[in-house]
């Protein structure tokens, strides 16, 4: 189990007039209905029909990711749709070199702004690293069981020409549309942050900020793309690192949701979420909202979770206060951890998590998945 949480009563009198303040302040993320697309009451079938030269191409050139012309059919209890032309390809990281690959479906690539059942493409991942094929849902379940920002996920059967490939994660992109549905507005800056994103100052030169690693960059701007202005994660990192800690909290919450970090951070701790920023600097969006004026943080890839390990760790019992890998440097979880306050608010919101994950209906739902 997690360590207990200790608090002196001085320290305690203190957070609990913090996390008030926080409750008071903190505003539910509206989750869009699921419709047939992520219906989790039952399981779709998927077909794709694609020419077997261009299946051909994709296994041949794993890191390719060229879109080919399939046909689609979304069969939902005996109700099919059909879209005659998306474009179909691999997609992940280390999943494109596994034996159960991962697929990328896109309306929109051969008929511009398309969307099906309001959705551009669905995300059919294989959990190469998961045997229950169930981690990475049981989790955005969570996530939205806490009123934070949730991918929608449910589970398919993939038949690629008419051969089974098995049972899927069907998950929510992180785009435009999610931003929209969450925040209200789709108009600011959506960066999509792989390793080595540590968020550590370079330089107040935002196109600094665009260096590349493995062929894309690490601060991977989504969003108005063709304008490609960096100002605002400049500004963002520039405060993170160089404001002091005196200044920090004031400086920070006036351009960062900082109680939603926190509250993140929180799940990722109790869920074992390592291949994170705190401990791994990946798999991690931060999104400029005009609505508010401040920038979010939203986790994503949560596969590697409840016991996935790598790295030789045991996630359930590391320490808490811990928690991140103080040798591969990332800003955002040192400096914010940094600040007691900060660190007092942390450990009671991972009670509220706990307290979550230890309800009936979580672990009805999680063993009903199976």
């Amino acid at each position: 189990m997690i360590n207990n949480i200790r608090l002196n009563t001085k320290s305690l009198s203190l957070v609990l007039l913090i996390f008030l303040g926080f409750l008071l302040k903190a505003q539910s993320i509206p989750s869009p209905p699921r419709q047939i697309v992520y219906d989790n009451q039952n399981v779709s079938k998927i077909y794709i029909t694609i020419p077997s030269d261009s299946l051909s191409a994709i296994f041949n050139n794993v890191y390719s990711d060229k879109e080919y012309k399939s046909q689609f059919i979304f069969d939902h209890n005996g109700i099919k749709d059909t879209i005659d032309e998306v474009g179909f390809r691999l997609r992940g990281n280390t999943s494109r070199y596994s034996q159960k690959k991962s697929f990328k479906i896109s309306f929109n690539t051969f008929i511009n702004g398309e969307r099906w059942n309001g959705v551009k493409g669905l995300n059919i991942n294989g959990e190469h690293n998961d045997p229950s094929i169930s981690r990475a849902r049981i989790c955005w379940n969570l996530l939205e069981d806490l009123d934070l920002a949730s991918a929608r996920t449910s589970h398919v059967k993939l038949y690629v020409n008419n051969s089974y490939y098995g049972v899927y994660a069907n998950v929510e992109h992180i785009n435009d549309d999610f931003v929209l549905q969450r925040f209200g507005d789709d108009s600011g800056n959506l960066y999509k942050c792989l390793w080595p994103a540590t968020l550590e100052y370079i330089s107040n030169n935002p196109n600094d900020y665009k260096f590349t690693s493995g062929g894309r960059r690490a601060y991977d701007l989504k969003t108005n793309t063709n304008d490609d202005d960096y100002t605002d994660l400049s500004n963002f990192i520039n405060v993170l690192n160089n404001a002091s800690n005196s200044d920090l909290p004031c400086a920070l919450e006036s351009i960062f949701d900082v109680n939603e970090y926190l509250y993140y951070l929180a799940f990722e701790i109790a869920i074992g979420h390592w291949d994170n920023h705190a401990y791994n600097k990946n798999n991690f969006y931060l999104y400029q909202n005009p609505t508010d004026g401040l920038m979010h943080y939203i986790p994503f890839d949560l596969d590697n979770t409840l016991g996935i390990d790598w790295v030789g760790q045991n996630w359930a019992t590391r320490n808490i206060n811990n928690w991140g890998n103080i040798s591969n440097y990332n800003a955002l979880y040192q400096r914010v951890l940094g600040i007691p306050e900060y660190k007092m608010k942390m450990q009671l919101l991972l009670k509220k998590v706990l307290e979550q994950m230890t309800s009936n209906n979580f672990i009805n739902r999680s063993l009903s998945i199976k």
